[in-house]
């Protein structure tokens, strides 16, 4: 169930599938890095992968996708990858060639079509955290990275919280959101102070959804 593929049928993914390979890949290791030959799509099976580049020196996330994405579609067009592709957790990816992506995409108008609004959401969630790092404090991008990330993976909890499912260090969310550990630490503590999240074990917890948006909009 890869997001782009999802229009085609069960007979279509199976001859599909005898032309992907499929390859493990170690927690922290690199898919392909700026400069890398850009010849295949990438469908993540299972996992997370973080998609990031270097800005200033520093990195800066892109994505973080998970299992059920196809990634390094960004650079289609290019003769190269322009990121980086690291995996936070060991996972399975499958290996599609240009050549097979580009001819389903021309006998599929359906593929074509989610392609298309795959790229288009991408590419405003993207935009959307650049004018957070451009116009937003530490503590509203980190809330408004919060919300984000409870929309594409928060559990519900007994007590009625949102749970964050996957384990997120301080240098990944900063990462995310163009800042440093310790200014992400401080956010933590003022979005805590405000009863917005609290943490436990290491997972962020979302206790009161309404204050996290008003904290997310405060600039």
């Amino acid at each position: 169930m890869v997001d782009v593929l999802e229009p085609l049928t069960a007979e279509e993914i199976d001859r599909l599938a005898h032309r992907t390979s499929e390859r493990a890949v170690g927690r922290d290791e690199t898919v392909y890095a700026p400069g890398d030959a850009s010849e295949a799509v990438f469908l993540l099976l299972t996992g997370r992968m973080r998609l990031y580049g270097m800005a200033g020196g520093q990195e800066l996330t892109f994505e973080v996708v998970r299992a059920g994405t196809m990634f390094g579609i960004a650079s289609l067009m290019e003769r190269t990858q322009d990121e980086y592709a690291l995996a936070l957790e060991p996972s399975r990816v499958g290996v599609l060639g240009l050549n097979d992506f580009w001819h389903l995409v021309r006998e599929n108008p359906r593929v074509n079509a989610t392609l298309v609004k795959v790229l288009g959401d991408r590419l405003r969630m993207i935009r959307g955290r650049m004018a957070d790092i451009a116009l937003k404090e530490t503590p509203a991008r980190l809330a408004s990275l919060i919300l984000d990330l409870v929309q594409s993976e928060g559990v519900v909890t007994r007590q009625g919280h949102y749970k964050i499912v996957a384990h997120y260090t301080h240098e990944q969310l900063a990462a995310m959101i163009g800042a440093t550990r310790g200014s992400v630490t401080r956010a933590f503590g003022k979005l805590q102070d405000s009863g917005c999240v609290r943490i436990f074990r290491r997972q962020i917890y979302v206790v009161d959804l309404d204050a996290l948006k008003r904290s997310a909009s405060a600039g």
